[in-house]
């Protein structure tokens, strides 16, 4: 078994229907030659459950090159393909045969995440309002009270189930959406109108209304905020590994396919009259508030090997948790960090799996 100091944990990443060979992917494989798990990727249809195998992709560095054969089923499975119900099954069944993962979820319901944070004291402060509604309409009255908000999927992923919704007095409705990396935007006379926008771009997903906080900015008027990678490392300590700062394009109501900064350089210029002694206040407050929401979510859900915080910083410093992301694609840390950072946060997962497999 697993347990067994002979025998390499067997780690198997399912990738949703079928194997497609990303960056991550490679990334991954690369990770392993030092993790030393026995590692493969499959999709939904490589299962055999009545032989208990499946046929998985590996990588051979000795012939350098892709090549496939069975498995035995993992030890720990790493959930790397999305949240479709193909997947969500395959999960349910491999928790049915008692094999362990790194996350507890696949992906996060937003609105049942906020609420649950909402009943911890220690992350209730830095919540902005947040409320689920069951139909468009209801929007309404929380556009007029708050004045400007976020609309959003509570299932969506990388920023594509995302509105940004102002009130301008006298003039109607302000909205402005991202659509694959493409800004969206436009104006609705009367709230009839915003609705059939709205029901136009969500359909009959469930949705939340989320309160828009005045965020730093930068030149350009791009929208700021902050990804922070969490991940439990070989000891199942939990470890800040890089917080890339995302800037969006100028007016995005978003900032996923912007460009990211390093936190240590780029915080600064955010804050330009903060001393240093201020900015490391800042970043002392920043590592406590992290901290504080995994483990809140851990508290709702189980164990995670690893999380992506997305928040974002007022202009006075304050903390706001925008969501959290249980599948994070980390595109943020190739752009901002370097070779060392991205190493270390696809090692980490392999070297929890080992952890988990060992427990076993």
């Amino acid at each position: 078994m697993a347990s067994s100091s002979r025998k390499r944990a067997i780690v198997g990443v399912i990738l949703g229907g079928r194997f497609v060979k990303t960056r991550g992917v490679k990334r991954l494989a690369e990770a392993n030659r030092k993790a030393g798990t026995n590692l493969y990727f499959f999709g939904t249809r490589d299962i055999d459950y009545k032989r208990r195998c499946i046929n998985g992709t590996y990588y051979d560095p000795r012939k350098k090159q892709w090549r496939g054969k069975m498995f035995p089923m993992p030890h720990v499975l790493y959930v790397r393909g999305g949240t479709g119900s193909g997947v969500s099954r395959v999960v349910k069944r491999f928790d049915n045969l008692g094999i362990k993962r790194i996350n507890a979820l696949t992906g996060f319901n937003k609105g049942e995440l906020f609420r649950h944070l909402q009943r911890d004291p220690d992350v209730q402060p830095y919540l902005p309002f947040t409320k689920t509604i069951d139909d468009p309409r209801e929007a309404r009255s929380y556009i007029r009270g708050l004045g400007n908000v976020y609309i959003k999927a509570c299932q969506g992923r990388r920023g594509m189930q995302v509105m940004k919704v102002v009130k301008v007095r006298h003039k109607g409705y302000r909205y402005s959406s991202s659509v694959i990396g493409n800004l969206v935007r436009g104006r609705a006379k009367h709230f009839k109108d915003m609705n059939k926008v709205l029901k136009r771009f969500f359909g009959d997903r469930k949705i939340l209304v989320q309160q828009g906080i005045d965020l730093v900015k930068v030149g350009n008027n791009g929208t700021v905020d902050l990804r922070a990678e969490l991940q439990r490392n070989k000891y199942g300590e939990i470890e800040i590994v890089a917080i890339p700062i995302r800037v969006g394009a100028k007016n995005s109501p978003i900032s996923t396919h912007g460009d990211a900064y390093h936190f240590d350089d780029y915080l600064p210029k955010l804050f330009p009259k903060y001393s240093t002694d201020e900015i490391s206040e800042l970043k002392q407050r920043i590592n406590e508030f992290l901290i504080k929401v995994y483990k809140s979510v851990e508290k709702c859900y189980g164990k995670f090997g690893e999380i992506g915080i997305d928040f974002g910083l007022d202009r006075k410093g304050g903390i706001w948790l925008i969501e959290c992301n249980a599948q994070s694609a980390k595109v943020s840390i190739d752009k901002a960090y370097g070779s060392k950072t991205v190493r270390r946060i696809y090692l980490n997962p392999l070297l929890y799996a080992k952890r988990l497999a060992r427990k076993g």
